[in-house]
């Protein structure tokens, strides 16, 4: 009985007082879209999908990627992301994208910090080659990149969402 009571507080207090929402937008990998939504069932994140992103009920071939997931997580379709964005706007959310713009604030900056204690956040990732559409980048609060060591200039789209969704859910 007590481990059903630490349970329910922790689910309440942790995860119906905050919301916390992945947008991916015309993310064309089945496989980043289900490694995604297995990220965000073991950090009790809801996925929103526009665009051509694939959906669990139209690519059945690759469902196993999510290992059950699809079931858990609270998926919502959008015919595009304007839709989403404007639909997030009327709950209240705070509305960022990960992305590489001359505008963009560091994951790990100060600024970002302040996200972290955001009641309601939607992120928005973008098409793994061109990345989030211009047209998105006009409708955001913030646009916010992860600062990277090497060569490279980001990461994998489903290991970016792994990284923000964790980092911004330790507020």
């Amino acid at each position: 009985m007590a481990i059903f009571l630490l349970n329910f507080f922790y689910v309440y207090f942790c995860v119906l007082m905050k919301n916390r929402i992945v947008l991916l937008e015309n993310v064309r990998s089945a496989y980043n879209v289900w490694n995604i939504i297995r990220t965000a069932d073991a950090l009790w994140w809801d996925v929103w999908l526009s665009w051509y992103t694939p959906h669990p009920d139209e690519q059945i071939k690759v469902i196993k990627t999510s290992l059950g997931a699809e079931n858990t997580v609270w998926l919502k379709r959008f015919d595009d992301t304007k839709q989403a964005i404007e639909f997030a706007r009327k709950n209240d959310f705070f509305i960022i994208a990960w992305e590489i713009t001359k505008n963009a604030i560091a994951l790990w900056s100060n600024e970002c910090l302040e996200i972290q204690k955001e009641k309601n956040i939607l992120l928005v990732l973008g098409n793994e080659i061109d990345g989030v559409m211009s047209s998105t980048l006009d409708l955001l609060d913030k646009v916010v990149y992860i600062p990277m060591k090497w060569i490279k200039e980001s990461l994998n789209v489903w290991q970016s969402s792994a990284i923000f969704m964790w980092e911004l859910e330790l507020s």
